[in-house]
């Protein structure tokens, strides 16, 4: 496969960035997607809004000292926000400043006609930089207005710029729009941008995220929809919702690399 794989830090929601890029490496991945949201936590510290180039040169020097290259960095709880597209732009400039040539994000909450105009005037002005800075945009199936492939790409044909794609996740189109991945993937196809390879362990609305392999995702299917695209991609395992030990992220993350490696992606 030529897909580069690595894996997402919100795997480790209560632990530092060096516990995540230790566990990470030592699983065998090279590739790391570096997460901002500053509502919940961070392992980009200080946030892109506040970080320093000394800030970045000292993350980058620890993604180095654990062998692992940042693919993407994951932008999330600032659209829709007062002054959304000024801080996002700084997530943009982390992602350029880190090597990383894709920025994941949720859409915040549209919940009307008048929120889904600011959103699409917002998302322009944001791919307008975006493309400057050579990074593309791929917004999450995550919450109740884009949560699924179909519904992601009228969102995408409507926003109609070439650096804001799809960021497809495997497990939340279940979760948040309550259709399987194996029968909404190919409606994403034609827009996707990334993929977060999240299992699923549950039903509609059930929180339930195992390491890929896990679960009762069909990635049989999933893998032969994902055939011809050769973009980036990031392992996301969230369990239960409830704190882990560190030792059991590791093993979780381990068995994901051993599940993909299997599988040809790594």
């Amino acid at each position: 496969m030529e897909n580069i794989v690595g894996v997402v830090t919100t795997t480790y929601p209560n632990y530092g960035l060096k516990d995540a890029l230790r566990g990470i490496s030592k699983a065998g991945f090279e590739y790391v997607e570096l997460t901002s949201a500053p509502a919940f936590f961070t392992h980009i510290d200080p946030n892109p809004e506040e970080m320093t180039e000394e800030d970045a040169k000292n993350i980058l020097r620890l993604c180095k000292k654990y062998e692992l290259k940042v693919h993407c960095v994951a932008g999330h709880t600032r659209l829709m926000k007062e002054n959304a597209v000024k801080n996002f732009k700084t997530v943009i400039d982390a992602a350029h400043v880190f090597g990383a040539k894709h920025v994941t994000t949720d859409t915040g909450e549209v919940k009307g006609d008048q929120d889904a105009q600011k959103f699409y005037w917002d998302m322009r002005q944001i791919g307008d930089y975006a493309q400057k800075k050579g990074v593309t945009v791929c917004l999450e199936m995550h919450g109740e207005w884009l949560n699924n492939g179909a519904i992601g790409a009228k969102i995408i044909e409507e926003i109609g710029h070439d650096q804001i794609k799809l960021n497809y996740d495997t497990a939340n189109v279940m979760y948040y729009g309550g259709v399987k991945s194996e029968d909404d993937l190919e409606n994403a196809l034609p827009y996707l941008g990334f993929v977060h390879l999240k299992e699923r362990g549950g039903g509609f609305k059930q929180w339930n995220f195992p390491a890929p392999g896990e679960g009762n995702l069909d990635f049989e299917k999933i893998f032969s929809l994902l055939k011809d695209y050769s973009g980036p991609m990031s392992v996301e395992i969230e369990f239960d919702g409830s704190e882990k030990p560190l030792g059991e992220i590791d093993a979780a993350v381990k068995k994901a690399y051993d599940f993909l490696k299997k599988h040809g992606y790594v």
